[in-house]
């Protein structure tokens, strides 16, 4: 349910309570009102107008028409590719490549210790929530009779407690003593004899010819009419009352 449903609904009950006691109402809204610096939010019952929009009415300003374009024919001249010998493949052969490098032996693998570490533990105080803040709802008449609904605070109630929480978890710390190594010189592999084999790609001359693009044509052409618009004004809602939130 909506703010606005809800505030309507509890002005309706309201006012067939209180319809006796009007006096006593505004001097307990005078007493109970939105400067007591209690609430947080204030509503007004308020007057709204009328609404009205623009509709927008289309006008034929000018009717559509058909039109005959011609077209006369394209030509070009362009440049044709003509070839004068084919492309080919030719192989060559390529030697293996050899090179000498350095590597890095291991003469002795790392070793690796433990040492055992107790848990640490911890006092964490904190504040624990018994019950949250909520809000409530009071009704306000002052002595213009204007309505108005505050939202008031009910703070929340909380109590300190204490409990050991773990810091470090037990484990173990791992010592290691690193591996050893020595450089050694090697003759190695870097790329075995292979064929390379390379494309010749064809030669080609060029001879200049007309080309006719598009031949001539007639089509026709409708040119849509011209629409103007009016505006109207149209009532789309009557106005009536809402509550409205007051500073």
């Amino acid at each position: 349910m909506s703010l606005h449903s809800h505030i309507r609904g509890t002005c309706l009950m309201a006012m067939s309570t209180f319809a006796l006691t009007a006096l006593a109402s505004s001097a307990e809204a005078g007493r109970f009102g939105c400067d007591t610096g209690g609430a947080v939010e204030c509503y007004q019952k308020v007057r709204t107008p009328d609404v009205y929009r623009s509709v927008s009415r289309p006008v034929v300003i000018e009717a559509a028409r058909a039109e005959v374009v011609r077209e006369p024919a394209v030509r070009v001249s362009r440049a044709q590719r003509t070839i004068i010998s084919p492309g080919r493949w030719v192989a060559q052969h390529v030697p293996a490549e050899y090179a000498t490098v350095e590597r890095s032996m291991q003469v002795r693998p790392a070793e690796v210790s433990y040492v055992e570490t107790p848990a640490q533990y911890r006092v964490l105080r904190e504040t624990v929530v018994v019950r949250p803040a909520t809000y409530r709802w009071e009704r306000q008449v002052d002595r213009r009779g204007v309505e108005t609904m505050c939202k008031i605070v009910v703070p929340a109630i909380t109590r300190d407690e204490e409990r050991q929480v773990q810091v470090t978890p037990a484990g173990r710390v791992a010592h290691v003593v690193p591996a050893r190594y020595r450089t050694v010189r090697q003759t190695v592999l870097v790329a075995p004899a292979s064929v390379r084999r390379s494309y010749i790609a064809p030669s080609y001359a060029e001879v200049e010819r007309t080309i006719l693009v598009r031949p001539a044509s007639e089509r026709v052409v409708i040119k849509p009419a011209v629409i103007g618009v009016t505006q109207q004004q149209v009532l789309v809602a009557r106005g009536g009352t809402h509550w409205q939130r007051t500073d």
